[in-house]
């Protein structure tokens, strides 16, 4: 090893913070201290990591490189740490989750509340990121659980515990309510603009691919979204029309903002699953949490 492992933790706070200072008072050290290591470290290995800008530091591309291999590294150890100090206890201890848009408003949501509510104690560390980038936080480890809608395609070794389901609606504006008095196929719907999911962060535009495919038809919609929280608002706003789980339409359904438009075709149920790897153990807060989500049972509240 070209240097010591203790640089690359200083290493790692400053790339995660871009800024020198707020690393060092992480670290509980000083600025000139953290400078210092910087500078050795670059002497180590012979490359710029960092470069100064207005708001702090940004990394090299050389950094850029480092930080994707350390990352991830030293991550993993603090997860092992807080493994070992919480594995047997509900006294503290943080739980990492990845969630869709689409698991977290239609299911999740409502079971970290009840979570949160048994164990305030317990920290609970959510990142809301496409299907795609949940998994590959659990197949890396960094969190504990993935949740997400259907399709899914899981890697070995994970498991997969299917936990909920909904169904998607096709709506529009209150300029669409005449559709709402009728009912149309699938084929009709190329006279209207269609708004959809990005085939780039999510799965949903792949489940709409296999959808119109069945029909003999190709899923082209106008407007790509990179987050499904936008889609309501755009058809809002009448951009559009779109599927939408049920859950999250009713709001705006009701208040009269959007109408349903029925199809004579069924949309297939979805499911929302969970996803876990099982070559990392579970901490008893983790476990905790899988309990709850999969049926809101709960063991006795932590003193």
């Amino acid at each position: 090893m070209l240097t010591s492992l203790d640089y690359y933790r200083v290493f790692y706070y400053v790339a995660k913070h871009r800024n020198f200072t707020r690393a060092a008072d992480v670290l509980t050290t000083s600025q000139p201290t953290v400078t210092r290591t910087i500078k050795q470290l670059e002497s180590d290995l012979g490359c710029r990591l960092f470069e100064r800008d207005r708001r702090g530091v940004r990394l090299t591309a050389e950094g850029e490189l480092l930080y994707s291999y350390i990352a991830p590294a030293y991550e993993r150890i603090m997860r092992g740490e807080e493994k070992l100090v919480g594995k047997n206890s509900l006294s503290g201890g943080s739980v990492y989750v990845s969630a869709t848009e689409t698991s977290l408003h239609c299911f999740l949501l409502e079971k970290l509340g009840l979570f949160h509510d048994r164990h305030p104690q317990i920290q609970l560390i959510v990142a809301n990121v496409s299907t795609t980038q949940a998994i590959e936080n659990v197949v890396v480890g960094r969190s504990d659980f993935a949740f997400v809608a259907s399709p899914a395609d899981l890697p070995e070794p994970l498991r997969q515990i299917p936990l909920s389901t909904f169904r998607d609606i096709l709506v529009g504006n209150a300029q669409y309510t005449e559709l709402a008095r009728g009912s149309y196929a699938l084929r009709d719907l190329k006279r209207y603009p269609l708004i959809s999911s990005s085939r780039t962060a999510s799965t949903t535009f792949q489940f709409y691919q296999g959808v119109f495919a069945a029909a003999g038809l190709e899923f082209r919609p106008e407007i790509e979204l990179n987050t499904a929280d936008l889609i309501i608002p755009f058809i809002r706003r009448n951009l559009g029309i779109g599927f939408v789980p049920e859950q999250l339409a009713l709001p705006a359904l009701k208040a009269g903002e959007i109408v349903r438009i029925r199809l004579a075709e069924t949309i297939p149920e979805r499911t929302i699953s969970g996803v876990l790897n099982p070559h990392y153990p579970l901490s008893a807060a983790a476990k905790e949490l899988l309990a709850v989500v999969r049926d809101g049972k709960t063991g006795k509240k932590a003193p």
